[in-house]
């Protein structure tokens, strides 16, 4: 193959020979169909210098006849006048205007020139001859008659040189008039043999062009859209086209990309098969037709075993229906879709799985990715008994404890010694703080266990802080705690959910703040957020403890916030979040701690 740097040079290779072929033929012609005009005008200019060549010999045998005029008698009424009698037209002029004439068509070459000299001078001896043939003055008739015959040999063999260098130059011309339509003709042919050869060529060099296209540009180019088709259907390419051009680098490339996809095959199904999950299709009615070899760990069954066989056949009877309308939905609709199935093993053992799936309706089959959650949810199972043995084994118990301990604490059984007292009070406040943290326990495991649904409605902040207060005042009343609340605005949300964050946030400011100390409570509406700040005097939480509210640590990871719960802060970022708001909290200086709820007020 042709090996050409790039396209640009050639497709200059195929526009330009063509485009110097026919400057070439369009030159070759020109110049003979220009040399055919100069001998035509050549021709024609030969004709002229003829034509003026015999008016001038003409008139001149004619004036030399009429000077013999000169000699005879004048009439009677000009034999005053002694003089040749001179006509109204001066033919010395005339015979010099045709000379002139002659002279401006004449050629200027070497033998033409020297006719034309010769031709001068015999002009010029005639002119001469005739100015002093009309200068002589008769003195007699005998004067006169003598005159006559002198001029009258001088004038013949004048006119006789006169008439042959006239003829001269006649025949220069003639002679090569006789030349040029063999010229003419020999250019004609030249012309002729010049277009049929450029047309035989031409013919020719379109082939050569066709077979230059074909070599350098069709032949690539094809082979090059040939390797992409193989390349879209991920069938081997050929080796590489060699060369620096365009076309070349274009087929390196897609041989670079079909090694780069190759290798991510490769990487996808050793990813594939060495996946933790199986990874399966499934056809349009729910059957197997792939399967990673995770299939033999999950569900006991080896890839080839469960092609072929239909999910539903492998769910639990109770969810058989379940499972046909999760596909349904699936295939109806452009999104990968999670749903949760329990599955028979191979050997009968139930498992829960959760199931990503995806429906191709190019290829109409199901992309999916089953994850096993059995330990997961086996997990949330025994949190959930955990929750539900907290509330119902340990907060019943404690609750009793403490109302025992406040029974006992009044003299129901008589007095105490004020140290027995003191430590029934202790007592009694440690129980107190464990019902409450059971209780931020369980409220937290609630907003934490599911996705909070807001039944909302338009009320004023005001009606839930009074709400709040009624919960929170029997804490403030025992530390002498004031509770200020300032400020009012209008709030699209959850009343009863914006009420247990308000109460956590009090609850907090409370049991921090000192004895006899204030809680300010502010209400402020800036743009379209509302703002509910609760500021207190007492101590603030350590930056850890800040970070572990701010990054949402989970439950069993909150390390203690003082005097304060974290619980509680982690309950307000809950709500206020499901309210697409946001908190905020920060030590106050030199003392204090202020902690504020943001809620858009178009919620």
């Amino acid at each position: 193959m042709i090996r050409i740097p790039n396209l640009f040079w050639r497709g200059m290779i195929i526009t330009m020979i063509p485009l110097l072929f026919q400057l070439t033929i369009i030159a070759f012609l020109a110049h003979h169909l220009l040399t055919i005009k100069n001998e035509i005008l050549l021709e024609s200019r030969s004709q002229e210098i003829i034509a003026r060549a015999f008016v001038l010999n003409r008139d001149t045998m004619e004036t030399i006849y009429n000077m013999s005029t000169t000699f005879e008698d004048l009439p009677r009424e000009k034999q005053q006048h002694p003089r040749l009698f001179v006509e109204d037209r001066d033919p010395v002029i005339t015979l010099n205007e045709n000379l002139q004439r002659l002279f401006d068509v004449a050629r200027v070459d070497g033998e033409s020139a020297e006719k034309m000299r010769e031709l001068y001078s015999c002009h010029k001896q005639v002119i001469e001859l005739i100015k002093d043939a009309r200068s002589q003055v008769f003195r007699s008739r005998e004067h006169r008659i003598s005159a006559r015959q002198m001029y009258l040999r001088k004038f013949i063999q004048t006119a006789g040189e006169y008439s042959s260098a006239a003829n001269a130059i006649v025949a220069l011309e003639e002679s090569m008039q006789a030349k040029r339509p063999k010229i003419i003709g020999s250019l004609l042919s030249k012309v002729w043999t010049t277009l049929y050869a450029a047309l035989g060529l031409s013919a020719l060099l379109a082939g050569l062009l066709g077979y230059l296209y074909i070599a350098l540009v069709k032949q690539p180019l094809k082979r090059t859209c040939e390797n992409g088709r193989l390349l879209a259907r991920g069938q081997e390419l050929p080796p590489p086209i060699g060369g620096n051009d365009e076309l070349a680098t274009l087929d390196r490339l897609l041989h670079s990309t079909a090694n780069a996809l190759e290798k991510v095959e490769q990487d996808e199904m050793r990813l594939v098969e060495n996946a933790a999950d199986l990874i399966c299709s499934l056809s349009k009615d729910g059957a197997f037709t792939s399967a990673n070899p995770f299939a033999l760990r999950m569900l006991g069954w080896t890839p080839e075993n469960l092609i072929g066989r239909h999910l539903h056949d492998l769910t639990v009877p109770e969810e058989s229906l379940i499972c046909d309308e999760k596909l349904r939905e699936t295939s109806n609709s452009q999104d990968i879709k999670v749903f949760d199935l329990r599955l028979q093993t191979a050997s009968d053992t139930v498992i829960d799985t959760r199931w990503s799936c995806f429906f191709s309706q190019a290829q109409s089959v199901f992309f999916c990715v089953a994850h096993d959650i059995t330990e997961t949810r086996n997990a949330e199972r025994m949190k959930q008994d955990l929750v539900d043995m907290i509330s119902h084994d340990l907060r019943s118990p404690l609750t009793s404890v403490s109302i025992s301990l406040a029974i006992l604490s009044r003299g129901a059984k008589g007095e105490f010694p004020a140290q027995e007292k003191e430590k029934l009070n202790l007592a009694g406040k440690t129980v107190e703080q464990l019902i409450e943290l059971v209780s931020d326990l369980l409220d937290f495991q609630k907003l934490n266990a599911r996705e909070i649904s807001l039944e909302t409605s338009t009320f004023n902040i005001s009606q839930i802080c009074q709400k709040a207060l009624l919960t929170t005042e029997s804490h403030a009343e025992k530390k002498a705690i004031s509770i200020d609340v300032s400020g009012d605005a209008e709030i699209n949300g959850d009343k009863a959910l914006l009420v247990q964050a308000l109460v956590a946030a009090l609850e907090n400011a409370v049991k921090a703040a000192p004895d006899g100390s204030t809680v300010r409570c502010e209400i402020t509406e800036i743009g379209d957020v509302v703002q509910v700040r609760v500021i207190d005097d007492g101590e603030g939480l350590s930056a850890d403890a800040i970070a572990q509210v701010a990054l949402s640590i989970p439950m069993q990871k909150l390390s203690s916030g003082g005097d304060r719960s974290l619980l509680k802060f982690s309950i307000c970022k809950r709500i206020i979040e499901a309210h697409k708001g946001n908190i905020n909290f920060y030590n106050l200086k030199p003392h204090g701690w202020s902690f504020s709820m943001r809620l858009p007020a178009g919620v």
